[in-house]
């Protein structure tokens, strides 16, 4: 009777082997940067199968470098047989063989190899800091500049990033929010997570992917615990989850910076968004919050949340995607010191209604990236901050919008500005030309190059009087031995355009650019207006002590040119 016991005891030992080895379904190889998705179906009877801070549903991986990382299977829901559909997603940085174990209560335990090969296509990995403060780079070490506009909610991304990608524009910024890809709220009440918004999202990242745009993804906006009304009625606290009236911890909004448990919601919130998503190189960077000073709360605490809940997100997101969140310039104190900790990857403000944009561009870019010692976004700006109707009446020639994007392309920032009013502004009066020839003029530069490097240079002197100092701003970056310059009339403003003053044509003058390689260099003219050459190239010498004299043609707006070693 023992015997046949035994007997039956190893018989069903090695059925639940078999079964186990047969549930998770996964790739026998891959390729580096490529996603490797792993899927089970079992019903593992969670109270609450979203928790993964309280449930351990993991991956244990070994790199080829013998490096450990654990990732996060996530509930996807059930099957048409009520059968809970676990998933989990892994993008390899590393060429070798990688070795993974799951392991789940007594129910899964599971082990495989997966060689990863050399990745032959056109695939970097996801984003990183760079060593300049002017780029991020890619995983594979490639230099990365932004050039794009926010897409904060739309109902067709594929409209616009085919837009995007025509106009050789390469980030947006979009936004989870009550009305946009919500993930919780009101609907599904805390720790419980809305599928239909992830499988969204999920359809937008393989867009992002297939146009090769990058996307800053921004978890909350501030309306979810304004201090105020706001302009728009954006406040939705009375709505909230997280408010003591439905049922949450929170008495007034500003303890969503302080509470504890409130702190263990986000968390949890954070593991599952990061365990689905963050296989995503197209995912930039995680952003806390829209404007996160406008909400209800002190600076300290506000300040203290977002270092806090920086360095969570470092500590469980394996495929390292950079870190920030982002304000307004109305109470920098309450973000100063989270943008001034470690972990805090770049800083990211926004700014509306400035007279003359394209010097407000660099001052600020200059300014705050000298203060923070770290790169600056400006993620969002625009001539009219209450709509898009608005900023047509006031600048139909788009001269804010062209001066905040050319400004921006020659400061110091990995990111040129982002504009807003994506849908009833730049898309409803087509103005994706001005990103076009943006995009195409950069492609003069090599980002590469072993010598990035930003500058605003004096304006030199008119030819006919050399008392006279040109009235133009003048910027330069360098990139190894060749440069790249912008010229813009200082009274081509849309303020002054506004008020009936446009701009004179300011006639030759001779510009002074120091710091080149001695040697024979040409000089391509370009108008950024038209998206053009000029039909004459010019060429000139430099001597040993690295100047470059150069007369500029007479313009009225602006003007760039594009300066390259020869010989």
């Amino acid at each position: 009777m023992k015997f046949l016991l035994l007997l039956i005891f190893l018989y069903g030992v090695t059925f639940m082997n078999i079964d186990a080895k047969e549930l998770i379904e996964h790739p026998t190889k891959g390729k580096q940067y490529k996603t490797l998705v792993f899927r089970f179906e079992k019903n593992l009877l969670f109270d609450n199968p979203f928790d993964l801070e309280t449930n351990k549903v993991e991956i244990k991986i070994e790199q080829p470098d013998k490096s450990l990382l654990n990732l996060s299977f996530f509930y996807n829901g059930s099957s048409e047989k009520n059968i809970e559909k676990w998933e989990a997603r892994f993008s390899p940085n590393q060429i070798g063989l990688y070795h993974f174990r799951i392991k789940v209560k007594d129910l899964i335990d599971e082990r495989f190899e997966i060689p990863i090969e050399d990745n032959k296509e056109i695939n970097q990995g996801n984003l990183t800091l760079s060593d300049n403060l002017g780029l991020f780079k890619y995983k594979s070490g490639e230099s990365f500049r932004g050039i794009g506009i926010n897409i904060c909610w739309a109902g067709d991304y594929e409209y616009y990033f085919k837009k995007m990608k025509s106009a050789g524009m390469n980030i947006t910024r979009i936004w989870i929010c009550p009305w946009h890809l919500s993930m919780e709220w009101t609907n599904t009440g805390l720790g419980k997570y809305d599928l239909r918004s992830a499988e969204k999202l999920d359809e937008i990242l393989k867009l992002a992917e297939e146009y090769g745009i990058y996307i800053i993804l921004c978890l909350d906006y501030h309306g979810i615990g304004q201090n105020r009304a706001g302009f728009f009625n954006e406040n939705k606290w009375l709505d909230n989850p997280y408010n003591k009236i439905n049922g949450g911890p929170c008495n007034e909004a500003s303890e969503l910076f302080t509470s504890e448990e409130a702190k263990l919601f986000f968390k949890k919130k954070y593991k599952y968004i990061i365990s689905r998503f963050g296989y995503s190189a197209n995912i930039a960077s995680w952003e806390f919050y829209n404007e996160v000073d406008l909400m209800a709360g002190k600076s300290i605490p506000v300040n203290q949340w977002h270092i806090e809940m920086a360095e969570y997100l470092h500590s469980i997101d394996i495929h390292n995607h950079l870190v920030s969140t982002s304000a307004t310039r109305n109470y920098p104190e309450k973000v100063v010191d989270a943008f001034k900790s470690n972990a805090m990857d770049f800083v990211m403000y926004h700014h509306y209604n400035t007279l003359d944009m394209a010097p407000f561009v660099l001052d600020f870019h200059k300014a705050t990236t000298e203060y923070y010692q770290k790169p600056v976004v400006l993620g969002e700006f625009g001539v009219e901050y209450r709509g898009g109707d608005r900023t047509y009446d006031i600048d139909p020639q788009h001269i804010g919008m062209h001066n905040g994007i050319w400004a921006g392309f020659f400061s110091q920032t990995p990111v040129i500005p982002l504009s807003w009013w994506w849908d009833n502004y730049i898309d409803k009066y087509d103005f994706w030309f001005e990103y076009k020839i943006l995009s195409d003029f950069s492609k003069n530069i090599n980002w590469n190059s072993d010598r990035i490097s930003f500058k605003e240079l004096q304006s030199g002197h008119l030819i006919s009087n050399n008392n006279l100092q040109a009235p133009s701003l003048v910027t330069c970056i360098y990139f190894g031995q060749n440069a790249v310059l912008w010229f813009k009339n200082d009274k081509y403003q849309w303020s002054l355009v506004y008020e009936g003053k446009n701009p004179e044509e300011i006639e030759k003058f001779n510009q002074t650019i120091n710091d080149l390689d001695e040697g024979e260099y040409s000089v391509s003219w370009f108008n950024p207006q038209t998206g053009k050459f000029f039909d004459k190239q010019v060429y000139v010498k430099v001597g040993k002590d690295g100047l470059l004299n150069l007369e500029v043609p007479a313009f009225t707006k602006d003007l760039a040119c594009v300066v390259k070693l020869i010989k």
